[in-house]
């Protein structure tokens, strides 16, 4: 080999390193990209009352620090006019659920967005303008759909800053804060956040496509995926596209509020209902109980022990409902009558739970929305947790 060529040989030799290392990197991520996240579903034609199985897996996780992470699963239209989201658990790497398809849900093509999300369930807050001796607030959580709360409190930063245990539930809870020892009222005026329901941008991403009904009976608009591009705004829970809507009857705030707030069982005609928007009676009362004292036929105001107003209808314990979350009866009420939006009153037999034993109910709605006045103070919260690994798309 003469020189030139060996020169020539010195100076590629670097080059074809770099090249091979390049190649080497742009082969190992594609591999790992397509492999990134791995997910199985039960099948793709479907039709209503059909169960959709889903199984994901991250063989990276470890690499990817994503131990403990969160998967979403946003559902929507491929013409983008409806989308319904919900929200798992993945922990080490593996996380698996089931949606059945509910008889309202559209024939259609649909795409199902699979999001990884780093990080677990938690939340923070901040007190505002908080009284510095207010070193430590408690705090009520009453999950939906199980008996009994949860009791605890949190500590208060110098700043007011604070953040709550770590706690896993299923699908929503109700969170009620109140200052440590006894008050006249609580005072506290805060907000609370979770980093779950904050915009976020998933770090491993994969979409099906699952077709509801016959694919044969469907128009070729409702089949179409090619152009189908995943966007991740419109946030909320089942979305819509803007539309426009014509009331031809005037409705009160209250009839307007039960119709926003109220679901299910508790949409009740033959309910007692008390208007606490545009009447005071309720925001004037010293207590919630001491308001309804006299007031239903047949409903008792009684004291324990512990000092706790409890109710009772026809010497039966009455379920105590706060936002439709069903709170223990023999427990203090944390909302202060001037939170109250509207009460219902069931005569018994009232059956609005799988744990109702056929006594009276009492449901307590508190202010919120645009039915929330700007100078009351927030310490009452709903919050949204993980799904059920066995739910129903609806």
């Amino acid at each position: 080999m003469n020189s030139k060529a060996a020169c020539i040989l010195t100076k590629l030799v670097p080059f074809m390193r770099k090249l091979f290392c390049c190649l080497f990197l742009l082969f190992t991520h594609s591999v790992f990209a397509s492999d990134s996240l791995r997910v199985v579903l039960s099948a793709s034609k479907l039709v209503k009352n059909d169960t959709l199985d889903f199984s994901c897996a991250i063989p990276a996780f470890k690499e990817l620090r994503l131990t403990n992470a969160t998967l979403n699963v946003w559902i929507e239209d491929v013409a983008h006019t409806k989308r319904w989201k919900y929200r798992y658990p993945i922990i080490n790497g593996e996380v698996s659920g089931s949606l059945a398809v509910g008889n309202k849900i559209p024939d259609g093509v649909y795409a199902v967005n699979f999001l990884v999300q780093p990080g677990f369930f938690k939340i923070s807050g901040e007190v505002y303008d908080h009284d510095k001796r207010d070193t430590s607030i408690i705090y009520m959580m009453i999950s939906k759909n199980k008996k009994g709360s949860y009791l605890d409190y949190a500590h208060v930063a110098r700043d007011g800053f604070f953040h709550l245990k770590n706690t896993l539930f299923a699908d929503s809870a109700y969170f009620v804060f109140a200052p440590m020892g006894k008050t006249k009222s609580n005072y506290l005026d805060m907000r609370i956040e979770t980093p779950l329901d904050s915009v976020f941008t998933p770090v491993l991403q994969e979409t099906k496509f699952i077709t509801i009904g016959n694919p044969a009976k469907l128009l070729a608009g409702q089949t179409d995926t090619s152009h189908y591009l995943f966007r991740s705004d419109n946030a909320g829970g089942a979305e819509f596209l803007p539309e426009v809507v014509v009331k031809s009857k005037f409705k009160s705030k209250i009839q307007q509020y039960d119709e926003e707030y109220s679901s299910g069982l508790f949409q009740n005609n033959d309910a007692i209902v008390f208007d606490g928007l545009d009447q005071y009676d309720i925001a004037r009362a010293p207590t919630i109980m001491m308001f309804l004292q006299g007031r239903i036929a047949g409903l008792t105001i009684e004291r324990n022990s512990e000092g706790v107003e409890i109710a009772k209808w026809r010497n039966q314990l009455v379920e105590i409902y706060i936002d439709e979350f069903r709170l223990d009866a023999t427990e203090n009420l944390f909302i202060v009558p001037s939170e109250v939006a509207m009460i219902k009153a069931y005569r018994p037999p009232a059956h609005l739970s799988s744990f109702s034993g056929g006594a009276g109910a009492i449901a307590i709605y508190t202010k919120r929305g645009n039915y929330m006045s700007n100078s009351r103070f927030r310490h009452n919260f709903i919050v949204k947790g993980y799904t059920n690994m066995e739910s129903v798309w609806q």
